[in-house]
Parts: C-alpha cells; sequence; structure tokens
C-alpha cells in the first residue's frame, strides 16, 4: 500500500537533497519528503474503521480522533464509504 492520507489524499513530493559546500547551498541529489501518516480508529456510520491520516489532516480536523466524521464534500463521502467497503470485505 502506498503512503497515501486515505482521507486527504496526501502523498509523498520529491525535492532536492541539499549540501553545504564553500559557503553555498549546493543541490547534490533528489529525494522524497513522506507524508506524515498515522493510524487512527474511529467509528465511521456506527462501524468502527482504521484509516491511515496524515498529522496536518488530524489536526485541523479534531473530531476524527473523537469517532466522528462529517465529511461535508461529496466526494470525501464517497472516499470514507469506499474504505469502509474495501475493509468489510477484507474481513470476510
Amino acid at each position: 500500500m502506498s503512503r497515501k492520507c486515505q482521507l486527504s489524499g496526501k502523498k509523498a513530493q520529491s525535492g532536492m537533497r541539499y549540501s553545504f559546500l564553500r559557503a553555498h547551498f549546493n543541490p547534490t541529489a533528489k529525494r522524497k519528503f513522506q507524508v506524515n501518516l498515522q493510524t487512527v480508529r474511529t467509528t465511521v456510520n456506527g462501524k468502527k474503521v482504521k484509516l491511515k491520516v496524515s498529522a496536518s489532516f488530524i489536526k485541523a480536523h479534531p473530531e476524527i480522533r473523537c469517532g466522528i466524521i462529517l465529511p461535508l464534500k461529496r466526494k470525501d463521502r464517497n472516499k470514507v464509504n469506499k474504505l469502509i467497503a474495501q475493509q468489510q470485505a477484507a474481513k470476510q
């Protein structure tokens, strides 16, 4: 499974690794900035679900920790419903 936030869709970004050479910053190699993913157990529509969510999303939406997810946009609601369906299929 890729390192991707299941609710916000955040994923790794690429950038440059810098070295300090002769009083100048010198971009030397490419690197990846990974997402800070946290596993959160919540209840969605009365069902217990484990989600991998980015820390910034948890900070912006503290109600996730309480076990309540109230997606406002239709596409967010569809994501959550798909995740629940996938987890139920995996259990069976």
